[in-house]
């Protein structure tokens, strides 16, 4: 299998350069990553985890929740059966309940050499293009990493610095959220204080559509950081905005705690 997927790789580069836009972009990998994080950086019980996904298709990818993915489908049906009982009953209920939670809703898409994040603020979806490229130093340590092996670089992105592991046999300059620029795909990455730690679970040859996100805020990441700082100081102000009722103060402790309590972003 390890074979396949490198051989794969190659034979991609060459048949994939033309698909270079949004519509009808499809995969040639499917990259699974397990992703480990602290929500809260002052409490270690916080740790959590979320699959995500990296799609590749030539010179286009998408990093995406594996859960999202899911939910976006089902959020789409849920729409799509409640407009088609409504025919029938005169009036809409959408029912959202029965659709998981999703921890990490970022999405990161690449198109050539562009780089776009999508990130949401409450019920609000941002774009923007990525803050800057990292400039890597790859050091000549190596290790295993299912079955590949695997070269040691370093690198900072934004206020943190980052350790990733990349292998030269599957040889396409590719990896998780923003984590690419190297000779070979990323398999692990993680920061200093391992706040985040993200590991290859799975490889497979998959052909299906890349959709990245769409309806979405163009922005900058500056701004974008402000907003989200303006609505972690004040989260019931913008909550208020999205109800026509009285919140009450037991809602309110709770939505502040909460707030305060995710302090962790990737980017």
């Amino acid at each position: 299998m390890k074979e396949l997927i490198s051989m794969m790789f190659l034979l991609s580069c060459f048949l994939s350069k033309a698909q270079n836009n949004v519509g009808g972009a499809t995969t040639n990998i499917v990259c699974r990553y397990q992703v480990q994080f602290l929500k809260d950086t002052l409490n270690v019980e916080s740790k959590t985890n979320e699959i995500m996904a990296l799609q590749i298709g030539g010179n286009i990818s998408l990093y995406k929740s594996e859960q999202k993915r899911k939910t976006d489908s089902l959020r789409h049906e849920s729409i799509k059966n409640s407009m088609q009982n409504a025919q029938d009953k005169k009036s809409v209920v959408i029912d959202f309940s029965k659709i998981p939670k999703v921890n990490l809703v970022h999405e990161v898409y690449k198109n050539g050499d562009d780089l776009v994040i999508f990130d949401n603020i409450i019920k609000d979806q941002y774009f923007y293009p990525a803050n800057k490229k990292i400039d890597w130093k790859i050091n000549v340590e190596t290790k295993q990493i299912a079955g590949y092996t695997c070269q040691k670089a370093t690198g900072q992105y934004n206020n943190r610095f980052y350790t990733a592991w990349f292998t030269k046999e599957i040889p396409i300059s590719e990896g998780p959220y923003t984590f690419k620029g190297l000779p070979g795909l990323i398999l692990e990455v993680y920061d200093t204080n391992k706040y985040f730690f993200i590991s290859l679970i799975s490889i497979q040859r998959l052909n299906e559509e890349i959709i990245p996100m769409n309806r979405a805020i163009k922005t900058t990441y500056n701004d974008f950081k402000k907003k989200r700082r303006e609505v972690n100081d004040n989260p019931i102000a913008e909550l208020q905005k999205l109800s026509n009722n009285p919140i009450s103060k037991e809602v309110k402790d709770k939505v502040i705690e909460n707030r305060k309590r995710k302090n962790n972003y990737l980017d």
